[in-house]
C-alpha cells in the first residue's frame, strides 16, 4: 500500500480536527470497522494503534458519517471500501443509507466483511440472568419490560427461534359457531363471540383478565391468517370474544375454523417454549443440554435493521452501493392491539432491510435471519439492484419483495429490473404464515434464478398482483431455475409452487423444480396461473409431489404450458375451472406421470383450450378417462388428437430421477428433454452444499376436524351482517348474502340469499356448511321460501376425491323442484315450505337418501330411497346452497339444523 497524500482539516460539520489519510489499494479508499474500534477514530487503521488515539471505527453508521466528513473537505477520486472486522455489532438504531451516500459508476461505495470475517449485526439485545427454578424452567428479570420500556414476541436461544408458549402445543382447535356485531364505539370495529369446545379454554379459566387480554389468537383461513389478542373469555358458555375489523368472506371464521392460543403462562408446557410476562419475567423451558449459565439468549429491539432511503419521486436515488458478506438478524414486530388482518402473501408486512428509491444497489453473500418480517424489500422507485448468494433463513414473514401492490403515478417511482440469483430463502412464515419466498407486485423485468426456496407455509414465487384482466405492470419477468420445495406443510391452502395473477405478458417460467407442494385442503398445485394471468410461458418445468395437481388455471388468457413434467399428484393431475370464451391457455408436449387420482379435474370440456401432444401414463394401470371420457371420446372434442398413453421411459422416476431415455414415446412426439439439475443454487462446493444438506422433518397432516352440529335460525345476527358459521361466498356485484328481517319461517329473521345478473361464476352466490361427518346418519332440515325465477342446487359432497363425491343434491327451477333431472313436484313463490333430508354415511351408503317436504297447510311429502349421487360420497365434508340464475333472483333460509347420529 501507499500513502497517496496527508491532510489535517476541521470538519466544517462538527468542528473536529481530523486527521485522516487517503490510502490507495487496489485502487480504492479503506476504511475500517472493528467491534474494538471507536466512531471517534479515523478509521484509516484496522487495528487501534498502541496508544489507542487512533484506529478502526466501531459502527456502520460511524463508518458512513466518517465518509460524510470526508467529502466536505475534499472530493475522494478513489472507490471507498468501508472493511468490517470479525465479531458482533449492535444495533441501536437501523443503518440508513441516503442519497448523499451514493457512489457513482466509477467510484463506487461498498460495505464488506473483512477476509474470512463474519460480521453480525444484530437489532436485539442478549439476556442473562437466568436461574433454574425448581420445575427446571429458567428464569430471569427483565426492568426494561417491567417499566413499560420494552416488550418483544420473539426469543431465540442458541441461534434457535424458540416457540411462544401456546395450546395446543401440536395441530389445531376448532371454532363453533361465531357472530359478529359492530362496536358502537369504535367505528370499523366488530366484537366477534366466538363458541369453543370447553376443553379449549382450560388454560385459560386462570388467567387474570389482564392476562386474557395479552392472549393472541391465531386464526386460519385457507389462504391467509388472522392474529388478534382476546378481549375475554365466558368459560360458562364456552366462548371468547375478540374485536377487529370486519372480516371478509373469504377469510371468515365458518364452523370449525382451525385456531391456537399463544402467549399465555399456563401454557408453557413443552422443552423449546418461553413465556414473558408484563412483570418482566421471562421464562424459558429449556431443552435436553441447554446450560443457563453458557446459552446465548436473544430478544429483538428494533424493527428496522439497514433502510436504503431514497427519494424516488423527487428523483433523488441512493446509487452505487455494494453490501458483501455482512449478516443482520435479529428484528422486531409487535402485534399492534388493533391486531392483523388477513392478507394474502402477508402484503402488509415489511422488511428487516428496506430498499426504496435505489439504483444499482448490490446486496451480495449477506446474511439475514432470525427476524420477524420480510428479510428484503426493493420497494419503491428501484431499478437495476441485485440480490445474490444471499442466505435468508428463519423468517416470521417471507423472503424477498419486489415492487408494491399499486401502481405509482410517476415513472421514477416505479421498480423494475432487480435480479434476485443464487440465493438461499428458507424457513418462513414462522409469524405471518401466509407469506412467501420471493414476491412480485406491480413491477416488471425482474429476474429471479437459481434461488433454492423451501420451507413456507404457503407459496412458493408469487408473481403479479393484479385481480383480474386490468391494466399491471408484472410483465416479462423471468423466472428461471429455481427449486422450489416443502411448501404448504399442510396449513394453508389454494398455493403453488408458483403463483402469478393479472397481465404478464412476456412472463417466462422455466427450467425450476418444484416438488413437494402440500395444502390443508384444496389447492396445493405446482404450476398455478390465478385470476387474470395472462400471456405466461411455462415450460421445461418439472413438477412433483404436489397435492391437488401438477398444473392448476383458475382463469386467464393465452398462458402457454409446454414441454413440462408434471408427475406424482396426490388428488388429480391437471386442473382448470373457469369457462372464458377466449383462449384460456395452451397444454402442449408435457408429460402427465402419475399413480393416484384422475387425470383431469375441473370444466375441460367447455374450457377453450388448445390441447395437444402430450403423454400421459398411470403407474397403476388404471384407464386414462380424460373428463370421464374414452380418449377417442375426448378426440372428438378437438382435444389431444395427437397425444398418446405410454410410458415415457424415466430413468428411476420411483426415486425422482425423471431423466428420460432417449427412446422414449414422448421424445418422438415432441418432448424435448432439459436438464433440470441446474435448477437450484451455483458455484462452490460449500454454498450448494448449504442448499441441499438440510433434512426437512416427514410431513405430518393434521387429524380431520370433529363434526360439527349447526343449529341457525340467524335470530342473534343483526340484519344487514352475515352469518359467522358457514362461508358466504359473494362477488359483490349486485349479489349478497345476509341475515334479513324483511320475513322469516319462525321468529323475526332469516338469511337472505341474492342473485344478480353479470356475475363471473354461475354458481355465485354459494353458502356453504363444513360439516365433517364421517360415519352414521346425517339429518339436514332446513325452511326455504323462494322467489320468482329463482333456479337453486342444493348438494352434499365429499371433498377427499377428485373428483369429489355427490351425494344428496336438488335442484330448483323455477318453481319446479328436480332430483337426477326428474321433477318431484311444484313449490310455491314467496311461501315456507320445510325440507327434511337424511343419509347414511361410510362406504355404499351416500347414494341412496330420502326427502321429505312440507308445503303450507299440507301434510309432508316423503321421497325415500333418491338416487342421486356417486359411489364416491362416504363423508359429509361440504354442504351448500348455490344460486345458478343469471338475472336478479332471491330466496330466503331459516331454522338450518344439521345432525349427525352415530
Amino acid at each position: 500500500m501507499r500513502e497517496n497524500s496527508s491532510t489535517l482539516k476541521r470538519c466544517l460539520i462538527c468542528g473536529v480536527v481530523l486527521s485522516f489519510v487517503w490510502i490507495q489499494a487496489a485502487d480504492a479508499m479503506n476504511l475500517y470497522v472493528s467491534p474494538d474500534g471507536s466512531d471517534q477514530w479515523s478509521g484509516r487503521l484496522a487495528q487501534p494503534n498502541s496508544a489507542r488515539t487512533d484506529g478502526p471505527l466501531a459502527s456502520l453508521a460511524g463508518a458512513r458519517d466518517r465518509i460524510r466528513q470526508l467529502r466536505l473537505i475534499a472530493r475522494i477520486p478513489e472507490p471507498i471500501r468501508v472493511i468490517i472486522a470479525d465479531g458482533r455489532y449492535t444495533l441501536s438504531e437501523p443503518f440508513v443509507l441516503g442519497p448523499q451516500d451514493s457512489g457513482t459508476g466509477q467510484l463506487s461505495v461498498s460495505y464488506e466483511a473483512a477476509a474470512g470475517a463474519r460480521p453480525v449485526f444484530t437489532g436485539g439485545r442478549t439476556i442473562t440472568g437466568f436461574k433454574r427454578s425448581a420445575n427446571g424452567v429458567w428464569q430471569t428479570q427483565i426492568p426494561d419490560v417491567a417499566a413499560g420500556k420494552w416488550y418483544f414476541e420473539q426469543l431465540f436461544v442458541n441461534g434457535r427461534r424458540a416457540v411462544r408458549a401456546r395450546t395446543p402445543n401440536k395441530f389445531y382447535h376448532y371454532m363453533g359457531k361465531t357472530v359478529e356485531v359492530p362496536v358502537e364505539s369504535e367505528q370499523g370495529k366488530f366484537r366477534r363471540t366466538t363458541s369453543v369446545r370447553p376443553d379449549d379454554l382450560e388454560l385459560l379459566q386462570n388467567l387474570s383478565p389482564d392476562e386474557i387480554k395479552d392472549v393472541t389468537l391465531v386464526a386460519y383461513h385457507k389462504w391467509c391468517i388472522t392474529r388478534r389478542f382476546l378481549t375475554g373469555i365466558d368459560a360458562d358458555n364456552s366462548t371468547i370474544i375478540t374485536v377487529g375489523e370486519k372480516l371478509k368472506s373469504y377469510s371468515g371464521w365458518p364452523a370449525n375454523t382451525r385456531y391456537q392460543f399463544e402467549n399465555l403462562r399456563t401454557a408453557l408446557d413443552t422443552p423449546g417454549e418461553w413465556f414473558l410476562s408484563r412483570d418482566g419475567t421471562l421464562s424459558y423451558m429449556p431443552l435436553p443440554g441447554e446450560d443457563p449459565a453458557t446459552a446465548q439468549v436473544v430478544a429483538p429491539v428494533i424493527k428496522k435493521l439497514l433502510i436504503f432511503k431514497g427519494e424516488a419521486e423527487n428523483s433523488k436515488f441512493v446509487e452505487h452501493i455494494k453490501l458483501k458478506g455482512l449478516v443482520f438478524e435479529h428484528n422486531q414486530e409487535l402485534l399492534p392491539r388493533t391486531g392483523y388482518a388477513p392478507y394474502q402473501a402477508a402484503y402488509v408486512t415489511e422488511a428487516a432491510v428496506m430498499v426504496d428509491g435505489a439504483h444499482n444497489v448490490t446486496i451480495a453473500d449477506c446474511e439475514v435471519g432470525h427476524i420477524a418480517t420480510y428479510a428484503v424489500w426493493f420497494r419503491q422507485g428501484c431499478k437495476d439492484c441485485l440480490l445474490t448468494r444471499c442466505y435468508l433463513y428463519d423468517l416470521g414473514a417471507g423472503g424477498v419483495r419486489i415492487g408494491e401492490g399499486s401502481i405509482r403515478a410517476d415513472e421514477p417511482s416505479r421498480t423494475s429490473h432487480i435480479t434476485v440469483d443464487n440465493n438461499i430463502i428458507r424457513s418462513g412464515g414462522r409469524i405471518y404464515t401466509s407469506a412467501v419466498g420471493v414476491w412480485i407486485g406491480q413491477s416488471g423485468d425482474n429476474n429471479v434464478t437459481h434461488n433454492d426456496v423451501g420451507d413456507f407455509f404457503y407459496t412458493g414465487l408469487s408473481v403479479g398482483w393484479r385481480w383480474g384482466y386490468s391494466n399491471s405492470l408484472a410483465k416479462r419477468n423471468i423466472i428461471r431455475f429455481n427449486k422450489v420445495h416443502h411448501i404448504g406443510w399442510g396449513v394453508l391452502s389454494d398455493m403453488g409452487g408458483i403463483y402469478t395473477l393479472g397481465p404478464s405478458e412476456g412472463t417466462v417460467v422455466s427450467d425450476n423444480i418444484f416438488h413437494d407442494v402440500y395444502s390443508y385442503s384444496y389447492g396445493g398445485w405446482g404450476l398455478y396461473t390465478d385470476e387474470g394471468s395472462t400471456g405466461i410461458v411455462m415450460e421445461n418445468n418439472l413438477v412433483y409431489n404436489t397435492r391437488t395437481g401438477g398444473f392448476h388455471q383458475h382463469y386467464g388468457k393465452e398462458n402457454i404450458i409446454r414441454n413440462n413434467i408434471l408427475a406424482f399428484s396426490k388428488l388429480h393431475q391437471i386442473q382448470a375451472t373457469r369457462v372464458e370464451e377466449h383462449l384460456s391457455f395452451t397444454f402442449e408436449n408435457n408429460i402427465v406421470y402419475w399413480t393416484t387420482g384422475p387425470l383431469l379435474a375441473g370444466r375441460w370440456k367447455e374450457i377453450n383450450i388448445v390441447m395437444d401432444k402430450n403423454c400421459f401414463w398411470n403407474t397403476a394401470g388404471e384407464d386414462i378417462k380424460p373428463a370421464g371420457m374414452s380418449l377417442e371420446q375426448w378426440r372428438q372434442l378437438g382435444r389431444d388428437k395427437n397425444s398418446i398413453i405410454a410410458d415415457p421411459m424415466f430413468v428411476d422416476p420411483d426415486r425422482y430421477d425423471f431423466r428420460i431415455d432417449p427412446n422414449s414415446p414422448a421424445i418422438k412426439l415432441g418432448f424435448k428433454p432439459f436438464d433440470y439439475t441446474k435448477a437450484g443454487v451455483y458455484g462452490d462446493r460449500r454454498w450448494v452444499r448449504k442448499a441441499v444438506s438440510v433434512r426437512f422433518p416427514k410431513l405430518q397432516i393434521a387429524p380431520d376436524p370433529p363434526p360439527v352440529s349447526i343449529n341457525d335460525n340467524f335470530e342473534t345476527i343483526p340484519a344487514g351482517q352475515q352469518p359467522g358459521s358457514a362461508q358466504c361466498n359473494v362477488e359483490n356485484r349486485g349479489d349478497a348474502i345476509v341475515v334479513t328481517d324483511e320475513t322469516a319461517a319462525s321468529g323475526s329473521k332469516s338469511l337472505k340469499i341474492l342473485d344478480a345478473a353479470g356475475l363471473q361464476q354461475a354458481y355465485n352466490p354459494h353458502y356453504v356448511y363444513a360439516p365433517n361427518y364421517s360415519s352414521g346418519t346425517a339429518r339436514c332440515a332446513f325452511d326455504i321460501r323462494i322467489g320468482k325465477d329463482v333456479q337453486i342446487n342444493h348438494e352434499w359432497r365429499d371433498w377427499r376425491t377428485s373428483p369429489y363425491g355427490v351425494g344428496p343434491s336438488f335442484r330448483i327451477d323455477g318453481r319446479q323442484l328436480k332430483v337426477a333431472g326428474k321433477t318431484l313436484l311444484e313449490l310455491p313463490v314467496d311461501k315456507w315450505v320445510h325440507f327434511e333430508i337424511t343419509a347414511g354415511l361410510g362406504k355404499g351408503n351416500g347414494s341412496n337418501w330420502d326427502m321429505a317436504v312440507t308445503m303450507p297447510d299440507s301434510p309432508a311429502r316423503k321421497f325415500r330411497g333418491l338416487k342421486d349421487g356417486n359411489a364416491k360420497f362416504n363423508r359429509l365434508t361440504w354442504l351448500g346452497f348455490s344460486s345458478n340464475a343469471t338475472k336478479k333472483t332471491v330466496f330466503y333460509l331459516d331454522n338450518l339444523k344439521l345432525t349427525n347420529k352415530v
